[in-house]
């Protein structure tokens, strides 16, 4: 049987003493320092010269656009604050928070004992200050007319017999006198003296006489009785103007109470001054409500602390008007100054991807707000439509176009400068850089319009960038991919 080869140990290695301890660290360091300053003179002394490359552009046709941008909060187009003028106990609420009413709604009622009472007693005055002008443009009855007009007939007929009768007497009275003195003229010839005869004659003249009086007398007593019954006819049945105007004053006054009474009493009942959303009910019936302005209009000027969607209010109800939306947003003063009113904008919604509503400036605010020396003035925006997923202080974004230049000669931003109150541009032409005095219209984020001093096609230096070798950057392809410098305040666009 063969026997297993016998192992030998392994010699051992000889460690060297400079190399252990302190002295292995120190030169460890300084293996890594020799290294970083190697690094570092690559870097620096033996840097390879900063290449400057020179950018261009080609001036094109498109569209300049300067956009002005904003974000705020979406408002109802309409906030009414609702609540009883006068002071009472409320006796039912009929709607909820939440709850979407219509024009002329019932919403509530207080109790109206009182104002019913009132209105009672204004109705009674009333009837009886037009039966008062009633009986002074009708005093009399048919019957009593009739009457009257009997009575001036009457005395009109006793004047004709008063009148007969005392022609009759009168008659009779000249023919006895005429007898009388026709028999003295006979019995008593040549002055004969016949006292009886003449006795006669005197006593039937004197007769005559009277009777002539008393038949006077007795036909002017009857005239008068024609004139005092026409009179009393005339006064009976004719209309006193004073009295008239005296009646249909009280008139006037008692329908002014009875109506002020009603509208008292419609002032119990409160419905809904717009169509809308209920955002908040104070009170429960049993308690006190009213007594403050009724359905007053919400204001939707521009202020800092609108689209907060509270619907906080002292009044007894708040309805919104959801029909439609406001957005409401601050802007920094130098853009402020570029709005106008109906000028277009495009509102985003940050809960609303994709969604985009165009609409128009509705008002700018003529007063400024300043937090921490920040001038803001707040403008409001009308939406030409709504969506059913808006909802009152949703996030708005809104981009009015301020200026716009179609069909323009334009360059990069970047390509204009100015100096001296000159501006220019520079061209490249033929391999030389040529400075041009250009006259600029619509400045945008990217472009700036070229109205004069330029042609399309004409190619424009850009600013220049040092770059390291290796590292070269093709500017004209990057501007020519639609990159660009400048900008400002205002975001805008080029077509």
């Amino acid at each position: 049987m063969r026997q297993a080869p016998t192992l030998k140990p392994l010699p051992r290695l000889r460690r060297h003493a400079w190399l252990t301890g302190t002295r292995a660290w120190v030169i460890g360091l300084g293996l890594v320092g020799v290294l970083l300053v190697g690094l570092i003179a690559r870097d620096t002394v033996l840097a390879s010269p900063a290449a400057v490359t020179i950018r261009t552009a080609t001036a094109d046709r498109g569209t300049v656009a300067s956009v002005v941008s904003g974000t705020g909060s979406l408002l109802p187009v309409g906030r009414m604050t609702v609540n009883f003028k006068a002071a009472g106990i409320l006796t039912e609420v009929d709607v909820r928070v939440g709850d979407k009413v219509t024009t002329g709604q019932l919403l509530a009622r207080i109790d109206s004992s009182t104002q019913q009472a009132a209105l009672a007693q204004a109705q009674a005055s009333l009837a009886a200050a037009q039966a008062n002008v009633q009986s002074t443009q009708s005093p009399l009855t048919a019957a009593q007319v009739a009457q009257l007009q009997h009575q001036v007939t009457a005395a009109q007929q006793n004047y004709n017999d008063t009148v007969a009768s005392v022609n009759a007497t009168n008659q009779a009275d000249a023919t006895t006198v005429a007898n009388d003195q026709a028999k003295v003229n006979a019995d008593c010839p040549n002055g004969a003296q016949c006292s009886q005869e003449r006795a006669q004659l005197a006593s039937d003249q004197s007769k005559q006489h009277m009777d002539a009086i008393s038949g006077q007398s007795r036909i002017n007593s009857a005239s008068q009785q024609i004139t005092s019954a026409r009179d009393n006819l005339a006064v009976q049945t004719q209309v006193k103007p004073n009295a008239l105007a005296s009646g249909q004053a009280q008139v006037a006054s008692a329908a002014a109470q009875a109506q002020a009474a009603q509208v008292s009493l419609n002032q119990t009942t409160l419905t809904a001054p717009t169509s809308g959303v209920v955002v908040s009910i104070n009170g429960v019936p049993g308690e006190t409500a009213g007594g403050g302005t009724a359905q007053a209009p919400g204001s939707l000027a521009p202020q800092p602390s609108s689209g907060t969607g509270s619907g906080a209010s002292s009044g007894f109800m708040v309805i919104d008007d959801t029909s439609s939306y406001v957005a409401v947003m601050p802007f920094a003063e130098t853009d402020a100054a570029r709005l106008a009113t109906n000028q277009t904008a495009a509102l985003t919604f940050d809960a609303i991807p994709n969604l985009t509503i165009s609409g128009h400036v509705l008002s700018i605010s003529p007063s400024a707000t300043v937090v921490s020396n920040v001038v803001d003035y707040y403008v409001s925006f009308v939406l030409n439509r709504t969506d059913p997923r808006l909802r009152e202080g949703m996030t708005a974004n809104a981009s009015v176009t301020v200026a716009q230049a179609d069909n323009a000669v334009r360059v990069p931003n970047a390509a204009v400068r100015t100096t001296g109150g000159t501006t220019m541009v520079t061209v490249l032409a033929k391999g030389q850089q040529v400075p041009t005095e250009v006259v600029t219209g619509v400045v945008g984020d990217t472009y700036t319009e070229i109205k004069a001093g330029l042609n399309e096609g004409d190619t424009v230096v850009l600013p220049s960038i040092r770059t390291t070798t290796g590292t070269t950057t093709n500017g004209n392809n990057l501007l020519r991919g639609g990159g660009g410098f400048g900008g400002g305040g205002v975001r805008s666009g080029g077509g």
